[in-house]
């Protein structure tokens, strides 16, 4: 039971169903033919036909209908063979004959395209043997006729000498007697009509179902595209995660790494210079208070949604300069900071606030950094160098930390480029490039032209209106047809216009013989207002697939001006269903309900056109007006009385709508398709946010409390030391030095605390600019807390920090539940 469930559930199994359900229908639809059609308008080429042979030559061929879609290229073949089977044994025409037409259709849309040519010349050929035997049976009648039969033609002679006869046996020739010279020329005049029917018909069909095969393939090409961004969703948000922990990581170093390093060096600092100097204690104790609230804000920014900080701009590069660093800043070209994106301006300030934390740390005493910046058209070169020990300061056994790591993304996800090294002469020199933005038009210059403003209003208005581009896929067709087809459904837009003026062409003539039969009116109605009256009404119809709800509105409005000031209904209104059916499958999804609205009305009102018309008045706003000399109960009578005529508007409108949300759900329509892949791709942008808030949400919980306690109690112990060194009587030097001492070791416990937690959280995300593609590792079981990572991570780098500590963070964090 379980497998037919499964059977049943395929789509084949389906097709196959409804394909039997369909052949069915068609098989049935024969039978009652087969009842009235006198036989001997049938006979075979070989024996002469009864309704029972028609309709048990019939039966057969659902098999091959059956299975037209589940086996396209068996059944066309089998269909084939019974085609020559009752050719030459059977009737020589059926009425299933005209189904080898959906037969033929059907193998080359759904089968092989390789062996597309097999089937089309077999058609071809096959059409010319129909003709044939024909041909041949229409005039010359069956080979073993019965004495019964009325043939004169005797066995022995058959075919050779009926073709010498001045008239044929048979009377039911497609040609008449009369203009055939004998029997053989009007067989071959009856051949030529008969081939000629039947081979525009399989070349019409062959085109229709290459042309479906193109669009199939579009279809096919799109579906895919829409279910591959569905599969990679899942796959985006946790990279997106990921990247967040890469950003985190990285905003966390360039925040409190750098305030917990100025930190510990003011505390250095204020331990030997301010124990013997009272003003120096006080201002590196408010230089700390100072560093530690503002790491306070910037933590408060990092785990923002919006992350959004007006304190990490150029323009706040000198706020870096604290003065225990001696830092000389200088500038080539004019500065244009406005040219700045906001993340270049952020990346900037960092790198600037990178390099000067490192030289603090590690260029020695004495050391001096320099800020060389060179503004150009394009670009904003920016050097950071000190005099320092440069490689040298790795003698101290560190290695470079996550700082670069950073800078390197930042700097690069702009589209620029950095270096960092030692200096060819001492110290260490940090490089970067940062690409400048475009230049905005300055005011006064000649984008005010009034000329030059409504040309360039002009060209927006053509590009608005330029049809979207519509990606195909890697579905280029081998022929003719299938390349033709393709190419309209690039240039839809450009199709409908040409479809527009083809209707304006075919229906002026019907809108100037409906003004001209007005209330037999005895006047002619000029060609000017007909044809520009056709081209008001039907001009929407050019835009209906690339504005299909403001080209409905149109429409709409047309209508009702229309119904309410022309004396008569035009035949060109039955397009505003086109315009119906167009806004419901190409517009928004809920288009439908402000389109049915619009129908009803429309619809309503062409009703009480209608009965208005029949009850004496020549345009509809009369009857409407007041002063018409009817009361206002005739009047509601008559508005009433269009609900039955404006129903039946009505039904056709909403069967409009009915095939448009039809269509619009099975996905195929190649702008629908687009449309929601379009849809889609915005949820997945969404859903990356929403993934990277998340993620933000969890890390913050995780690690904001901790951090801000830190430097929290660094801000109490600050206090602390401030009323100390304000107190009376004031301190000695080693409360001094006490309270410094207390500040640097808080600083340093909470900065080798801080460089754990960068660790795990570097290694358990990348950066979505730097490693787009990558994979890492999974790990199917419950993550850790984050404070196990930290301690596995401590462990791990005790014993082997150079192979096992990517191991150990890398497996189970992903998805970790930070708490």
């Amino acid at each position: 039971m379980a497998r037919v469930r499964a059977w049943c559930a395929r789509e084949s199994t389906r097709t196959l169903l409804w394909d039997t359900l369909l052949a069915a229908v068609l098989i049935a639809g024969c039978v009652p033919f087969n009842g009235v059609t006198n036989p001997d308008s049938t006979g075979g080429i070989l024996f002469p036909a009864t309704q029972a042979s028609m309709t048990l030559w019939s039966l057969p061929v659902f098999v091959p209908l059956m299975l037209r879609r589940y086996c396209p290229e068996p059944a066309a073949w089998l269909f084939v063979a019974l085609t020559i089977t009752h050719l030459v044994f059977g009737p020589a025409i059926t009425y299933f004959d005209f189904y080898a037409l959906i037969m033929v259709y059907s193998v080359i849309l759904y089968g092989s395209p390789r062996h597309s040519w097999r089937f089309i010349v077999t058609a071809f050929v096959m059409g010319l043997v129909a003709a044939t035997v024909w041909s041949v049976s229409f005039n010359v009648g069956p080979l073993f006729a019965g004495p019964s039969s009325g043939s004169r033609v005797i066995r022995d002679g058959w075919l050779a000498d009926a073709i010498t006869m001045p008239a044929c046996p048979a009377v039911t020739g497609v040609v008449g007697a009369n203009g055939a010279v004998n029997c053989g020329a009007k067989m071959l005049a009856d051949f030529g009509m008969e081939a000629a029917f039947i081979e525009s018909s399989v070349l019409s069909v062959i085109i229709m179902a290459l042309w479906q095969r193109a669009r199939n393939a579009t279809l096919a090409a799109m579906r895919e595209r829409n279910a591959s961004i569905v599969a990679k969703e899942a796959e985006e948000t946790r990279i997106a995660a990921l990247a967040e922990r890469a950003r985190i990581a990285r905003d966390m170093h360039d925040v409190v790494a750098h305030t917990l390093s100025t930190i510990i060096v003011q505390s250095d600092g204020g331990r030997y210079a301010g124990a013997h100097d009272l003003a120096i204690a006080k201002h590196t104790m408010g230089t700390i208070r100072h560093e530690a609230e503002r790491a306070q804000h910037d933590m408060q920014r990092l785990f923002n949604v919006f992350g959004a900080s007006g304190s990490t701009g150029y323009a706040d590069i000198d706020s870096l300069f604290d003065g225990h660093l001696v830092v000389s800043r200088h500038m080539t070209g004019k500065a244009q900071p406005d040219r700045l994106s906001a993340d270049a301006e952020t990346a900037v300030f960092r790198l600037v606030q990178e390099a000067l934390t490192n030289t603090r740390k590690h260029a020695g005493e004495g050391a001096k950094a320099t800020i060389d910046e060179i503004w150009s058209n394009d670009v904003l070169s920016i050097t950071i160098s000190d005099n320092g020990r440069g490689a040298a300061s790795a003698a101290d056994g560190h290695k470079p930390g996550y700082g670069l790591v950073g800078m390197h993304e930042r700097i690069e996800s702009l589209g620029g480029s950095v270096q960092a090294g030692p200096g060819p002469n001492g110290g260490f020199i940090v490089a970067a490039t940062i690409p400048l933005s475009p230049a905005a038009p300055q005011s006064g210059t000649d984008t005010e032209d009034p000329v030059l403003t409504v040309i360039s209003r002009i060209r927006g208005l053509m590009d608005r209106a330029r049809p979207k581009v519509l990606d195909q896929g890697d579905t280029r067709e081998s022929n003719w047809v299938g390349r033709f087809a393709q190419w309209t459904e690039r240039h839809y837009l450009l199709m409908d216009v040409i479809a527009t003026i083809v209707l304006i062409a075919l229906f002026d003539s019907a809108t100037y013989g409906d003004l001209q039969m007005i209330g037999n009116a005895p006047y002619s109605p000029s060609r000017v207002p007909t044809i520009t009256l056709t081209i008001i009404m039907l001009s929407p119809l050019a835009f209906r697939r690339r504005f299909p709800e403001g080209s409905a509105l149109v429409m709409a409005i047309l209508s009702a001006v229309q119904l309410l000031f022309l004396p008569s209904i035009l035949t060109v209104n039955m397009f505003a269903l086109v315009s119906v059916h167009a806004a419901v499958l190409y517009g928004r999804e809920h288009a439908w309900r402000w389109v049915s609205v619009a129908l009803v009305a429309d619809s309503w009102l062409a009703g009480i056109k209608i009965m208005s018309g029949w009850n004496g008045y020549g345009m509809l706003i009369q009857m409407l007006l007041p002063f018409n000399g009817e009361s206002a109960m005739s009047r509601w009578l008559l508005v009433l009385s269009g609900l039955m005529p404006g129903g039946v508007v009505m039904l056709f409108g909403f069967a409009c709508i009915a095939m448009a949300r039809w269509s619009r759900s099975r996905g195929s329509n190649a702008l629908v398709l687009m449309q929601r892949e379009e849809a889609l791709k915005a949820e997945q942008e969404r859903q990356k946010v929403l993934a990277a808030n998340l993620e933000r949400n969890r890390i913050g919980t995780a690690m904001q409390a901790e951090v801000l306690n830190t430097l929290e109690s660094v801000i109490t112990q600050a206090d602390d030391g401030l009323a100390m060194l304000n107190s009376e009587p004031a301190p000695d030097s080693e409360q001094i030095i006490a309270a410094f001492t207390v500040i640097g070791e808080r600083g340093r416990a909470a900065l080798a605390h801080m460089r754990q937690l960068l660790t795990v959280l570097r290694e358990t995300g990348f950066s979505d600019e730097m490693h787009e593609g990558a994979q890492p590792d999974m790990q199917l079981r419950p993550a850790a807390p984050l404070s196990s990572q930290m301690r596995q991570a401590e462990s791990t780098s005790q014993t082997d920090s150079s192979t096992n500590m990517n191991s150990g963070n890398n497996q189970g964090v992903h998805g970790a539940a930070l708490r």
